[in-house]
């Protein structure tokens, strides 16, 4: 499956057969699995437009700002009445720098720079990095 191979094997994940929908009768390849992640298609975007200008940003700040604006206090690690960093080990980026985002204790994101292999797949010839978080959390 087309599809299939784009959510893991691009993205240097393992399938385990448990996050992934399978689409019966879909329309094209794209839709053959509902998406499990946003990140396939922003890389898919990002490739496709290699050829613009790139935005310079920091993610963290990024993150920084976006939890500031829901109200979301940075806490030390362990605290679960704000939000704090924890060092994650997601084979999409590379070791030792990426991060999942924990809010009052649950992981609700992950942030990183994009592994080269993963940048490779996607033909996209510049370092990147990326940020995905569950907004759903602060409804």
């Amino acid at each position: 499956m087309a599809c299939n191979f784009t959510l893991y094997a691009m993205l240097k994940r393992e399938d385990d057969k448990s996050t992934a929908v399978v689409i019966g009768n879909p329309r094209s390849t794209d839709f053959e699995v509902v998406r499990t992640s946003l990140m396939p298609g922003l890389l898919k975007i990002v490739g496709h437009n290699k050829d613009h200008p790139k935005p310079i940003k920091l993610i963290h700040g990024l993150v920084d700002r976006m939890m500031e604006v829901v109200g979301a206090p940075f806490v030390s690690v362990g605290d679960d009445t704000g939000y704090y960093i924890k060092c994650s080990d997601n084979p999409e980026f590379l070791t030792g720098r990426q991060a999942h985002i924990i809010y009052k204790g649950k992981k609700i994101g992950t942030f990183g720079i994009v592994h080269p292999e993963v940048l490779e797949n996607f033909d996209i010839p510049d370092p990147c990095s990326l940020v995905e978080v569950n907004m759903e959390s602060f409804l």
